[in-house]
């Protein structure tokens, strides 16, 4: 296993545990969750973002900081990721939300 894949199972486990969403592929809910589970450039936009978030959220160094942050990733699930319903726009928020993540 790469290191890069054992840092996305330990975020999703990370974000799990903090409620933030991991997509279930037997019964996805919207529109980019069926491209997550269904396009491997999308489920590995989603990975590599998964990843960024993780080692972002590692450096925080409050809970009221993790907090906000677990937050922000909500929000854009909801209202960016969740708007996306073709596979150019899913990428395109994936790769900017990544971006922010690693300035961060």
């Amino acid at each position: 296993m790469t290191m890069v894949r054992i840092l996305a199972v330990l975020a999703i486990a990370a974000m799990a545990a903090g409620n933030a969403s991991a997509e279930d592929c037997s019964r996805p809910k919207t529109p980019a969750e069926r491209l997550i589970c269904s396009n491997d450039r999308v489920s590995d936009a989603r990975e590599h973002m998964t990843v960024a978030f993780f080692l972002a959220y590692r450096r925080l160094d409050t809970d009221e900081r993790r907090a906000e942050m677990r937050n922000q990733q909500r929000a854009f699930e909801a209202k960016v990721r969740d708007g996306c319903i073709d596979v150019p726009c899913i990428l395109e928020a994936y790769a900017e939300r990544t971006l922010e993540l690693e300035q961060n």
